[in-house]
């Protein structure tokens, strides 16, 4: 009876060390899902193999559109403000990309171009197109001269070129035409480079900072070698009433509207008669004011879009009211950016018909070369 006795609390102890170790192994195992859950926040992953990654980055009141394509090549599409560089350079090495093989500067106002010194000397980059328009500030300036001194290839763009970037990819250029725009109320904006993102059934429509009279002429323009229509629009100037007109949004027909501006923004963007117009052909509208940072991934058939937070629709389609003095027909602020006139233009003007080519140790670096258009032909550059 004693030895019975004896056996039980040993029976016990036993039982309540396989509950300890129980209890251990799973303090363990939740310990390492939320690990691996903090890893995949912090580090986006590789899109797998087929699949397209289109990011709209939260810059504020910018614009910086990251494109990764199914063999990995990397195309950015402006760099944001002065004050968003960091994010950018963040974005780069979250989704992993070691060279940038396009840089695409839409036009040389700072909300676009204001991250970009900062992205060159972050990463490699091979290629750089720019809208090629004189724009005598420091900003502009910087950036030209460390393109200059990095040695990279550079082409300025004009209507009918064509970039593959790795199979099954393609980007045309639909603007900037070769007779520029003057006069208008920002020729900047309306030369902005205007491209055409295609993959497979997929499709989606950047328009920089352009105009009405852009958008006109590339209504006036579209032909059966590059059409307008597009399954994804790029908002023109963050959603301003000077653009997204209803000639314009009837070739593309755009099932979904992407805005890139800032939640502070005082120049009233996106305006509600944009959003009001646009309400009229897009199923879902998408803005980083509200959402952050968008991600849209297509692998050539279907597309699906992912936002970093969630709004509810009808404040989607709220716009916001401006809260600047007018100058003209535009808000303008104070803090402007003012021109440097002793800035170079390393470029050239845009009224030359043909841009020389610089040389420096190791190969020519500007190729900035401009010839007569003709309608329906396209020059073909591999990325």
């Amino acid at each position: 009876m004693a030895r019975r006795r004896g056996t039980r609390p040993a029976i016990q102890r036993n039982q309540r060390r396989t509950l300890l170790v129980l209890l251990l192994g799973l303090l363990l195992l939740i310990a390492a899902v939320l690990f691996h859950r903090f890893e995949v926040w912090r580090r986006e992953p590789s899109p797998p193999v087929g699949e397209l990654t289109i990011v709209a980055l939260d810059v504020g009141q910018g614009d910086s559109f990251l494109i990764l394509t199914p063999e990995r090549k990397a195309v950015l599409i402006d760099a944001g403000p002065p004050e968003a560089a960091d994010r950018v350079r963040e974005a780069l090495t979250r989704y992993g990309v070691l060279q940038l093989d396009l840089i695409i500067a839409t036009h040389p106002h700072a909300d676009h171009i204001g991250g970009m010194v900062a992205v060159l000397d972050a990463v490699p980059v091979r290629m750089f197109l720019d809208s090629g328009q004189p724009y005598p500030t420091r900003t502009y300036t910087r950036m030209l001269e460390k393109i200059r001194e990095k040695g990279i290839r550079f082409v300025v763009a004009e209507a009918g070129q064509e970039f593959q970037i790795g199979a099954g990819v393609r980007l045309a250029i639909l603007a900037p035409f070769p007779t520029r725009f003057q006069g208008t109320r920002s020729d900047e904006n309306a030369n902005s480079i205007v491209a055409r993102l295609s993959y497979g059934a997929f499709s989606i429509l950047f328009t920089g900072d352009s105009e009405r009279e852009t958008e006109d002429r590339l209504v006036e323009q579209e032909n059966g070698t590059e059409p307008l229509a597009a399954r994804v629009l790029k908002v023109a100037h963050h959603g301003s009433r000077f653009s997204t007109t209803r000639p314009f949004l009837e070739r593309v027909r755009p099932e979904v509207a992407l805005i890139a501006c800032g939640a502070d923004n005082a120049y009233g963007h996106p305006a509600q008669e944009t959003l009001d117009r646009l309400r009229r052909w897009v199923r879902e509208l998408h803005r980083t004011d509200l959402e952050g940072e968008i991600v849209i991934r297509s692998d050539g058939r279907r597309y699906e879009v992912h936002t970093e937070r969630a709004v509810a629709a009808e404040d989607l389609w709220r716009g916001r009211r401006p809260r600047l003095r007018a100058k003209g027909d535009s808000a303008v602020p104070a803090d402007w950016p003012q021109p440097s006139r002793a800035a170079p233009d390393l470029v050239g003007s845009p009224a030359r018909t043909r841009f020389e080519p610089i040389p420096r140790a190791g190969g020519t670096v500007y190729e900035a070369r401009r010839g007569p258009h003709r309608r329906g032909h396209r020059r073909v550059l591999s990325v």
